[in-house]
């Protein structure tokens, strides 16, 4: 007899739906380019809250956090900054608390810490397809692309025109999730990818955000505007839904503590 295989959205909805059966837990669905961030300020609240949990789950992208909160099947959702007016479209309240760089990045075997936008251009044109070509050791460069209209791809395309309408490499691999495209970079160590930095931070894959035009993606250079390609996340949700566990949470975010949380992972805490 065969086994029943479930769509992974569909057992992300079933675990969220009984999660958020307890009254003492919180689901926080949406974008995966915030995951990883909330998941370590999840972490830190949980850890002094030792009765309540909140639990980010995987990405169902922000669209579908703006469904799961529009229909009152969640009461917090996690969206890219690009989703302001589909939420607003939805009667939600969408509230920024972080901004984050959109940078380039490498696997661990690529030798460059820094491309220039012309260089950026060449590799994503398909022109440019040997890191010996850019001044590293040689070696097949593997193209990591995100999906049209995803928010780090229309960040890059406000900085860098030609992503609007340029056309990857045929063997280029389309990613739909941050913390998926980190996953890649650690698997092809020669590949190139996209993403907001702190969704590309593990110590474990040895990841490295490039420079652009010789400028690092660090706090101080996004406060200072030298670092041109930013993303903000926000939180979503109904004033009139919104739970105890939940209002608790977004205070613990704009917090000492969360703010901490941030800085630690090079992301700037924005005010509420």
């Amino acid at each position: 007899m065969r086994k029943r295989k479930f769509p992974i959205r569909v057992m992300v909805l079933l675990a969220f739906m009984v999660s958020t059966a307890r009254a003492d837990t919180l689901s926080i669905p949406g974008s995966g380019v915030c995951e990883f961030l909330l998941h370590e300020l999840a972490a830190g609240y949980n850890a002094r809250h030792p009765g309540r949990q909140v639990i980010i789950p995987p990405s169902v992208g922000s669209k579908g956090g703006i469904r799961l909160v529009g229909s009152g099947e969640a009461v917090l959702g996690r969206v890219a900054s690009n989703m302001k007016d589909n939420a607003k479209a939805y009667g939600l309240t969408y509230l920024p608390f972080a901004r984050d760089a959109v940078v380039f990045a490498v696997g661990a075997n690529v030798t460059v810490d820094n491309l220039s936008t012309e260089q950026i251009v060449g590799i994503y044109q398909g022109r440019i397809t040997n890191w010996q070509e850019v001044g590293g050791r040689p070696g097949v460069i593997r193209v990591l692309v995100r999906q049209p209209g995803d928010s780090v791809l229309l960040q890059i395309g406000r900085r860098i025109p030609e992503f609007q309408t340029m056309t990857f490499p045929a063997d280029s691999k389309m990613v739909h999730y941050g913390p998926e495209m980190g996953k890649m970079l650690g698997k092809y160590k020669l590949a190139i990818g996209m993403g907001a930095k702190s969704s590309l931070l593990n110590p474990e894959l040895l990841i490295k955000p490039l420079g652009l035009d010789g400028i690092r993606p660090d706090p101080e250079n996004m406060l200072n505007g030298k670092y041109p390609m930013l993303e903000d996340f926000a939180l979503i949700f109904k004033e009139n839904r919104l739970t105890p566990l939940a209002r608790d949470f977004m205070d613990f975010i704009f917090s000492s503590s969360g703010q901490e949380t941030m800085h630690k992972y090079g992301v700037i805490p924005l005010k509420k």
